[in-house]
Parts: structure tokens; sequence; C-alpha cells
């Protein structure tokens, strides 16, 4: 197949993972789309890493090799997505702020797109809102290459402290921890809605 050109990146959290896709595809565009406070950890992976980086909002539109952008200014981006990847982080979303990803990445979507999503199967919100990987909006006319209980991502790395509870260096013990939960993963192409 061909080689993606733009990657987007819904919730890297500490930029590992563009940093992966940066060093595999050093010719591509990626969008690193999140909170202000995760994008700064992004960024500073990124400037590591090397290339041309831009923040992409409502006033600024210049396009750089790495793109960082806020929620409210995804409209921005105009390019067609070849692989967007989402790991971990729609399971801290409410049901709009995860339809309005969808509808997103359905607008961008061309005949090659894939999306590739690694979540928590259920999760309860702290307002009591779920987030349920089987609520996304998929659609039945989804082309899926891959669904089910994800065989890898089972444990997480945590460096928060306690606020209550044992505590050694600042750190939570244990440092790696498993999910409450099961993780499900799925790599599909979107169709246009």
């Amino acid at each position: 197949g061909e080689t993606p050109k733009m990657f987007v990146l819904l919730g890297d959290g500490y930029g590992t993972l563009g940093a992966c896709i940066r060093n595999l595809f050093p010719q591509a565009r990626l969008y690193f789309i999140d909170l202000p406070k995760g994008l700064l950890f992004q960024l500073k992976t990124m400037e590591k890493i090397g290339g041309e980086n831009a923040l992409l909002s409502e006033d600024k539109t210049e396009i750089a090799e790495n793109n960082f952008v806020v929620p409210d200014a995804i409209g921005k981006i105009a390019e067609k997505i070849d692989c967007a990847i989402n790991i971990a982080s729609m399971q801290e979303m409410n049901q709009q702020s995860i339809a309005t990803y969808f509808k997103f990445l359905r607008e961008r979507s061309s005949p090659n797109s894939h999306f590739y999503c690694v979540n928590r199967l259920r999760k309860e919100l702290p307002g009591g809102e779920v987030a349920s990987f089987l609520d996304y909006p998929w659609n039945a006319k989804d082309q899926v290459f891959v669904d089910g209980s994800c065989p890898y991502y089972t444990h997480f790395y945590s460096p928060r402290t306690f606020k209550n509870g044992p505590r050694f260096l600042g750190l939570r013990i244990p440092f790696i921890n498993h999910f409450d939960g099961p993780m499900v993963h799925r790599l599909v192409h979107l169709e246009k809605s």
C-alpha cells in the first residue's frame, strides 16, 4: 500500500507515539490534537525529535511537520487523513466530544484512511456519565479490520502522586498498574456520513 503522509493523534499523552511515527515516517505531517496541557508534553517530546513545529488555533493557521491543535480548532485541519490514532483518551471524554471527533474523522476520510482506537470497554466518568467503546458512533458501513480485546495494552505507568496513601519519591505505588477494566481495540476505515 501507499506510505501514510498525514497522521492525526488524538490525545498522545507524552508524545511517545508521535515520536515513533516521526522516526518511521520522516516525511509525514503529524497533527497532535489534545487539551493545552497535553500539547505541552507532546511539543517538548517533538522538540527533542526534530522538525518544524506549529500551533494551529483559531488565529494561527500556519502548517508545519508537527502541528499542535486544541480541540476547538480541529476544523482548521483541511487535509485528508491517512491514519488517525486514539489510545486511551476517548475513555476520558463525554459522548458529545467523542461524536465531534468521529464527525471530524469521517469528514476527512479518504478511501485509504484508517482509524485505530484503543480504549477501555467501559469507564464511568467523574460526573457519572459512562464512556462505552461499543457506544462510540461506529457505523454499520465502516470496514473493520481488527476488533476485540487488546492483547498488548493492559498496564499503564503512573508517575502521579497519591493524595492519601503510600508514596515513594512522590510516585504512585506500584509504578506499573492494571487498568480498571478490559481494554479493547478496533482498526477501521470510517465511511463518510
